[in-house]
């Protein structure tokens, strides 16, 4: 297709049309996608959702190969080979945090303008319009980029564990990354995200008749009931680092005192500085004692998600999206996240990502909340589509400082 002058265009106001023509059917498509459980590990549903996927991908040009994952299903990669030079990754996720039986409970459905329904936002509406972008640009005739590559994934609502190995292959292989989780504001992206650490307290106590002689034990309880509040006081200690402690365990037997008690803590910070703050500040913790003759040890459990924050690729994209946005009566302004994606290994990985370009929701991860703007996903798709038009083109022609 003739290409337009660079620095006096932009392309998302050319999208907005054809999304709006796509909005009866994506719709369709989004309830057959939400009306099937798909929860991590829900293998049968993970798969169901690809075999949709994967067949609407390859309609519109895409070479898909699925990729299993021992006990979470399939994973989903299609490439789709271009003209020029820009080499861009498209990340989404099709598993959901909840129970079989959910899409049951909660099916889909649209009031006033408003879909519910189970990973309707989280991410399932930012999976098609991904999709649909893509059949824009494809119908337009645009492929002026080296190459398009699109990974949905079965488990990155727990961190990824099993296509972490793919996302981490891939991601040298590109210049720029875009992930579609969804966004709280039509004017907001993400470009920066908090890390996280995950960690067992376990304490080893002394077990002792509670009745009897009850003066011979050593509660592993007692002993972590001062810990963990002593780990929720540190959130007052180091400035946007948080602790959560949850998953408490210990010796069940009624008349036992207790030789075993642990707990998990989650912590989240924006800057490695601050993940290592917290390691110090557990490590000095756990060295301690209360309860005299209890043992405490601290396990760093894998899977840790490093922190991201803006860099000179980044903000070019930022940049980029706002010209689009602009286009669109958007006024685009970053923010920090505290919750994890699949952008944080990207970006660990050195690949620029922008994220939260998905559609406009919220009350993710409560079946009885989780909703989605229907009216966003015209807007936000458009702005997807005109983004990777504009980042090709900026990319062949190296107008742009960033290239």
């Amino acid at each position: 297709m003739p290409q337009k002058p660079y620095h006096s265009t932009t392309y998302a106001q050319d999208y907005v049309a054809r999304f709006l023509s796509y909005q009866d059917e994506l719709l369709a498509r989004l309830e057959t996608l939400v009306n099937i459980d798909s929860g991590s590990g829900q293998v049968a549903g993970v798969n169901r959702v690809m075999e949709y996927v994967a067949q609407w991908l390859d309609e519109i040009g895409f070479t898909v190969t699925l990729h299993p994952a021992e006990g979470f299903g399939n994973n989903l990669m299609a490439r789709r080979r271009g003209s020029g030079y820009a080499r861009v990754l498209l990340v989404g996720h099709v598993d959901t945090v909840y129970e079989r039986g959910a899409a049951e409970t909660q099916p889909f459905t649209i009031r006033d303008g408003i879909a519910y329904g189970p990973g309707v936002i989280d991410m399932k509406s930012g999976v098609l319009m991904c999709i649909y972008a893509l059949r824009a640009l494809a119908e337009e005739g645009f492929d002026f980029y080296d190459e398009l590559c699109v990974v949905f994934n079965n488990d990155e609502e727990v961190s990824s564990v099993g296509s972490s190995p793919l996302l981490r292959e891939l991601a040298p292989q590109f210049d720029f990354g875009l992930v579609l989780e969804s966004s709280r504001s039509a004017d907001i992206l993400t470009h920066a995200r908090k890390g996280s650490d995950k960690y067992i307290v376990a304490v080893q106590g002394v077990a002792a008749h509670s009745g009897a002689e009850p003066f011979k034990g050593r509660s592993a309880v007692i002993e972590l009931a001062h810990k963990m509040i002593a780990i929720h006081n540190l959130n007052s200690l180091f400035p946007g680092v948080t602790f959560n402690v949850t998953r408490i365990s210990s010796t069940e037997t009624l008349n036992v005192v207790p030789d075993m008690a642990r707990c998990y803590v989650s912590v989240r910070s924006f800057s490695d500085k601050g993940l290592q703050q917290a390691a110090t500040a557990l490590e000095q913790l756990a060295a301690g004692s209360n309860v005299p003759d209890t043992y405490t040890r601290l396990t760093r459990l894998p899977n840790s998600r490093r922190p991201y924050e803006p860099t000179p690729g980044l903000t070019y994209l930022v940049s980029l999206a706002q010209a689009e946005g602009e286009a669109l009566g958007m006024h685009i302004t970053p923010e920090r996240k505290g919750g994890l994606s699949d952008a944080n290994l990207l970006m660990e990985m050195g690949l620029p990502t922008l994220d939260s370009l998905g559609p406009i929701g919220g009350g993710m991860h409560n079946l009885n909340r989780e909703y989605l703007h229907v009216d966003s996903i015209p807007q936000r798709g458009a702005l997807l589509a005109g983004l990777l038009q504009r980042l090709c083109l900026a990319k062949s022609t190296a107008t742009e400082p960033y290239l």
